[in-house]
C-alpha cells in the first residue's frame, strides 16, 4: 500500500470520530498523533515535547497544517513527506500571535475536538490511539530499519566498554552514537554490577560499572520508538548467566504468546507462570513487564484486566526482569511468526534458543568478556 492511500484512511477513520462526536473539526497537536497522521514527521523541537510545534486540522473537506513562521519551511523540506504536501492547505502564522488566530478563522472551539483539549474543547485523544496501534508496511519497514541499526550499534559499542568505565561514561557513548546516525535516544540507561541490584530504573551514575553491565535503550526514528535491552559479563559467574537465561526464558514466552487474536492480559498471564517456573514468583511486582509498542515507548502496559486483542501489525515490547538481569526487545506480530526486529536473524549478538510450542524463539546471550 503506497504512502497516499494510507494516509487518506486515515483521514477517513479521523473523520470518523469527528462525525461520531458530533464535531465537525478535529485538531491533531500531539507528538506521536503527528508522527503517525505523517508517518514520521518530528512535531517535536526537545525530546520531551508531548505537544507539536505544528497542528494539523481536520474538516470535512480540508486538511490545514497550522504552523508559526519559524518552522514552516522545516517541517515542509525535512519532515512532511513530499507525497503528502498536496494534502494540506498550510496556514502560517507568526510565532508571537500564537495559533489560536489562525485556527479561528476557519472554525471555532464549539465545532471542535482535539487531542489535547486544549481551548476547552473535548479531548479524544484516547478515541485516536488505537488507530496508532496497528501499523502499516511502510512503518513496519521503517521499524525493522531502525531495530537492525541498533542492534548494530549496541554490539559494536559494548565490545569497547571495560569494568572500569562509569555509568554516564558508557551512557554518552551510546547515546552520541545513536544520535550520530539520526536516532533520537529517548532513553539510555546504564545498570553496573552495583546498580542493577538496587534499582529497576538507574539513572546512570559517575561510578565505575564493575564485573557486569547491562544497558537499556528507548530510540526513536521517524516517530517510532524501539526498546531494547543488552548484557555483558567482564569475568565469568555461573549465578549471573543461569539467572539470566531464565530471563531469557521468561521473555521468550512472551514473545512466544503474542499471537493475533489473543488477549494482552493472557500474555501478561503467561509472564506470571513463567516467573513462577523459573522460581522468580514475586520478581514481576518489583517492574512493569512491557507491552504494546509504537509511537510511545509502550502504548498499552501489560496488565491482568488488560483486554486489548493483539493483531497483525502490533508491536511488542516485553521486558521482564529478575533482580540483576533484565530481558528486552521489540517485536512485530505477523500472522504465523513474530518478528523480532531489534534482534533480527543477522544479528552477530550471540542467543540462546527456545523452543516454544514447535517454534524457536531467539534471544540475545549475555556476552562474556
Amino acid at each position: 500500500m503506497d504512502i497516499r492511500r494510507c494516509f487518506e484512511e486515515r483521514i477517513n477513520k479521523l473523520k470518523e470520530i469527528i462525525l461520531k462526536n458530533r464535531s465537525k473539526s478535529l485538531l491533531l497537536s500531539r507528538t506521536d498523533n503527528f508522527s503517525w497522521l505523517t508517518f514520521g514527521a518530528r512535531g517535536n523541537i526537545t525530546l520531551d515535547m508531548n505537544e507539536s510545534v505544528a497542528s494539523i486540522l481536520i474538516t470535512p473537506k480540508s486538511q490545514y497544517l497550522l504552523v508559526d513562521n519559524i518552522e514552516k519551511e522545516r517541517l515542509f523540506k525535512e519532515e512532511i513527506p513530499e507525497e503528502l504536501h498536496d494534502y494540506f492547505e498550510v496556514v502560517v502564522y507568526d510565532w508571537w500571535q500564537g495559533e489560536y488566530r489562525a485556527l479561528s478563522k476557519i472554525t471555532t472551539s464549539d465545532l471542535l475536538i482535539s487531542d489535547t483539549g486544549r481551548y476547552e474543547t473535548k479531548d479524544v485523544y484516547e478515541e485516536i490511539s488505537p488507530l496508532r496501534y496497528v501499523l502499516s508496511e511502510i512503518e513496519v519497514d521503517s521499524y525493522k530499519k531502525l531495530g537492525t541499526t541498533c542492534d548494530k550499534i549496541l554490539y559494536e559499542e559494548m565490545q569497547e566498554l571495560t569494568p572500569e568505565m562509569t555509568e554516564l561514561k558508557i551512557q554518552g557513548k551510546i547515546y552520541s552514537r545513536l544520535a550520530g546516525e539520526g536516532i533520537e535516544p529517548l532513553l539510555t540507561i546504564v545498570f553496573g554490577e552495583e546498580s542493577s541490584t538496587l534499582y529497576r530504573h538507574n539513572l546512570s551514575r559517575d561510578v565505575p560499572v564493575g564485573k557486569k553491565v547491562f544497558l537499556s535503550i528507548c530510540a526513536r526514528k521517524k516517530g517510532l520508538v524501539l526498546s531494547t535491552t543488552r548484557s555483558i559479563l567482564f569475568e565469568k559467574d555461573e549465578k549471573i548467566i543461569n539467572q539470566h537465561r531464565d530471563n531469557c526464558y521468561i521473555d521468550a514466552v512472551a514473545i512466544a504468546g503474542s499471537k493475533p487474536g489473543r488477549k494482552i492480559k493472557e500474555v501478561f498471564n503467561d509472564i506470571i507462570s513463567a516467573y513462577n517456573k523459573t522460581g522468580s514468583e514475586n520478581e514481576w511486582q518489583l517492574h512493569h513487564q512491557g507491552g504494546l509498542a509504537g509511537y510511545n515507548s509502550r502504548e498499552i502496559k501489560a496488565a491482568s484486566d488488560e483486554e486489548y486483542e493483539l493483531t497483525v501489525n502490533n508491536a511488542v515490547a516485553w521486558n521482564p526482569t529478575i533482580t540483576g538481569t533484565k530481558s528486552e526487545d521489540t517485536a512485530i506480530i505477523k500472522e504465523n511468526k513474530v518478528d523480532i526486529i531489534s534482534y533480527p536473524y543477522e544479528s552477530q549478538w550471540p542467543g540462546v534458543d527456545f523452543e516454544m510450542n514447535g517454534e524457536i524463539i531467539r534471544r540475545p546471550d549475555i556476552m562474556i568478556f
